[in-house]
């Protein structure tokens, strides 16, 4: 690992139980998400459920409808586990705030991230970094945040499988297109969660600024970015509405979230999007 990989995650480890604590907080005021509990091929008793005319005399549960004029079917709940693989943004300018006393895109996206695993882990499902071991258990969720010490690379997605990318985009168009391109082929989808910093979204710098890439020597100076505000809103909308684009043609929807507002409703939409895609 180089130095400032190293730096980074000496400083994420130092945070990890704060990172745990606000990602556990955001799963408890949380919609619910009930997983595999569905009918299905298993053997754990799920419900009783009215007998319908299709499902003829075989399927009828004898012992519960005899206590009633009714007849029964005893449902089982469906036991194959499914897996969901978390993609973070490797990328150092991911790991940045235009403020301080906020928290930084990175930072916010593994909060989210380590809320859904909560929640997918409470469901029956199984988490899991893309390219590592999925995860389950009572300590699933401890263990994905570990896992967030080593940067993430590239990984091929599972046949069939459900990704969330969360990343702030940033990367031209045509390595997203590749990316989605290459886990498509492999049956899977998922969601894409982009994060964004208020500074990015609103460019509110006025008088001459220095403009530094973050991790990198590259740096610009305007004179009065003030000018160049409704160029930068536009060159960001046609990136936003490409990448947006490439996301719907290969089964990942997009969401927005800025670490100015507050992660709940993000949950929530990224709740609705991975149910969907268990269902």
């Amino acid at each position: 690992m180089n130095d400032p990989a190293r730096l980074d995650a000496l400083a994420l480890a130092g945070d990890l139980p704060g990172v745990l604590l606000d990602a556990r907080r955001l799963a408890a005021s949380a919609p619910g998400l009930h997983g595999r509990r569905r009918a299905g091929q298993g053997e754990a008793f799920w419900q009783y459920r009215d007998h319908r005319a299709e499902d003829g005399a075989r399927l009828v549960d004898w012992r519960r409808s005899a206590r009633g004029d009714r007849y029964f079917v005893r449902e089982r709940e469906r036991e194959a586990a499914q897996t969901a693989w978390i993609w973070m943004d490797p990328d150092v300018g991911f790991n940045w705030t235009s403020d301080v006393a906020r928290t930084t895109k990175l930072r916010r996206a593994q909060t989210i991230a380590l809320a859904l695993a909560t929640l997918l882990n409470r469901g029956g499902e199984r988490v899991g970094m893309l390219g590592r071991a999925p995860r389950t258990g009572p300590r699933a969720v401890d263990r994905i945040a570990h896992d967030f010490l080593t940067p993430q690379k590239d990984a091929d997605a599972p046949a069939r499988s459900c990704v969330i990318f969360f990343s702030d985009f940033y990367a031209p168009v045509e390595t997203w297109r590749a990316r989605l391109s290459a886990a498509a082929d492999a049956g899977a989808s998922g969601a894409l969660v982009m994060v964004a910093d208020p500074a990015e979204e609103d460019f509110p710098f006025r008088g001459r600024t220095l403009f530094l890439e973050p991790g990198r020597r590259s740096e610009t100076l305007i004179g009065r970015p003030e000018n160049v505000r409704e160029l930068y809103a536009e060159r960001l909308e046609t990136h936003r509405r490409a990448i947006r684009q490439a996301g719907a043609n290969f089964g990942f929807p997009a969401l927005l979230h800025r670490t100015d507002h507050g992660a709940a409703p993000a949950l929530a939409l990224l709740i609705a999007l991975v149910s969907e895609r268990f269902a």
